[in-house]
């Protein structure tokens, strides 16, 4: 598990000279193998810095991004042309993995948070203790993107370790498994399911196939690289060669895909599945559309960002993320610690939702935790005939023809997920 340097709140730079500390920091990193080989992600970091230090936020929007930035015209598509989220997504994942680095820790951070445009800045804690992070697979570090693959050198050769090869082949197989295997099962008791029906059949019913769109996280390096971090080493260098070709699907995603991948096989359905850097907004509008992950799916929090029920955070020396209610906006009932020991006892948090698109005309589905327990635990209720019973009381008999959202709380105990629990609902 890898471990996190403990920081001090948010720190907002009042003076020149701390001002100058700031853009120090900007030079270190932007000088960095990680961002020295493009051209887009220091010009888009640098911008984003500078008007965060002269206070004029306000202008970090995507479409002024885009066009100060990216020199797109003022009326071009946003959804079309995503060259912003992309390219932001990509300085969000080298952030992480440059203070990843044991030589990089101690330094003052520079983090651009999920869904934000607005870079934080924070002071590491003197003599503070590091503390064990949840996994990178239970917290992803974002969603990686491939907008700049001109950027990078011609003729470098990546050379996969079988094990990693022959793994994936295994998830494939067993995907395909489960679906036929499951087949049987799902329609002897198809019939009885008449809350799966409800929930599924404007899916189902479709006669273009379901887009399957997950997340990614990142495996930082191999476990000799990993080997090499542990033992202090000063240069990182050799991290550089996995930069762009270690993401891959955690596995709280995948077992949610196979228990989707099985419902949707039985039911004799096409469908494909893609990962959240590959899927773009055009293929949005050619079917259902079925989101799983959170954090680490920008969809998702693309789709969920304007419904009651949407993510918020990080904020503090915790990285605190929390399922914000709009017509609560003061209550931070439903939160998640990032940076917690491995023992720390947790109760994770995720939406189930599914909604017409209005936007691209199609159903949407979603599973997604804040941490990947609460992505397995929307991902049960979603398939699970008793718990979806208690979206139709009180609801009406049209519940099935209606917009939902479901917020679910699961206790967690060192990894292990207990049974979701419907914490609020909303129909429109």
């Amino acid at each position: 598990m890898a471990s996190t340097a403990s920081v001090t709140g948010a720190w907002h730079p009042k003076t020149e000279s701390e001002k100058q500390l700031v853009r120090s920091q900007l030079e270190k990193i932007v000088s960095d193998g990680r961002f020295a080989a493009s051209k887009r992600y220091p010009h888009l970091l640098r911008y984003i810095v500078e008007q965060t230090l002269a206070q004029s936020e306000d202008n970090l929007k995507e479409r002024t991004l885009g066009v100060e930035v990216f020199h797109r015209p003022p009326d071009y598509d946003t959804n079309l042309d995503p060259v912003v989220r992309l390219c932001a997504a990509e300085v969000r994942k080298r952030l992480a993995q440059y203070y990843q680095s044991p030589a990089h820790g101690g330094e003052l951070r520079i983090d651009l948070n999920p869904g934000s445009y607005v870079p934080v800045f924070w002071h590491p804690a003197p003599d503070a203790p590091v503390v064990e992070a949840i996994p990178a697979a239970a917290i992803p570090v974002d969603v990686p993107s491939k907008v700049e693959e001109i950027s990078q050198p011609q003729g470098r050769k990546i050379y996969w370790p079988l094990g990693l090869i022959a793994a994936g082949v295994i998830v494939a197989v067993i995907l395909v498994f489960i679906s036929v295997l499951a087949a049987r099962h799902w329609r002897h008791i198809g019939k009885q399911k008449s809350a799966l029906d409800e929930v599924w059949s404007p899916l189902l019913t479709s006669s273009k196939p379901i887009l399957l769109c997950v997340g990614e996280t990142e495996l930082f390096a191999p476990h000799d690289s990993l080997t090499q971090l542990q033992r202090g080493a000063d240069d990182d260098s050799f991290l550089q060669a996995f930069a762009d070709k270690n993401d891959f699907v955690p596995y709280s995603d995948v077992q949610v895909l196979s228990r989707f991948v099985s419902l949707i096989g039985a039911h004799g359905n096409a469908f494909r599945v893609q990962s959240s850097p590959t899927t773009i907004s055009s293929q949005l509008r050619e079917g259902p559309v079925v989101l799983i992950g959170l954090l680490n799916n920008d969809w998702t929090l693309n789709r969920t960002s304007s419904l009651r029920f949407h993510l918020e955070g990080p904020e503090g020396p915790d990285r605190v993320y929390w399922i914000a209610d709009t017509q609560h906006p003061e209550s931070r009932a439903w939160q998640v610690r990032a940076q917690a020991p491995k023992s720390y006892v947790v109760k994770d948090y995720a939406i189930a939702a599914r909604f017409n698109d209005e936007s691209t005309g199609q159903v949407v589905l979603v599973a997604a935790g804040i941490a990947g327990s609460g992505t397995r635990a929307a991902g049960e209720f979603l398939t699970d005939e008793a718990g979806l019973k208690q979206l139709s009381g009180g609801a009406g008999v049209d519940w099935g023809q209606r917009n939902f959202e479901v917020v679910l709380s699961a206790q967690v105990v060192n990894g292990m997920q207990g049974k979701p629990k419907v914490e609020a609902i909303a129909f429109w």
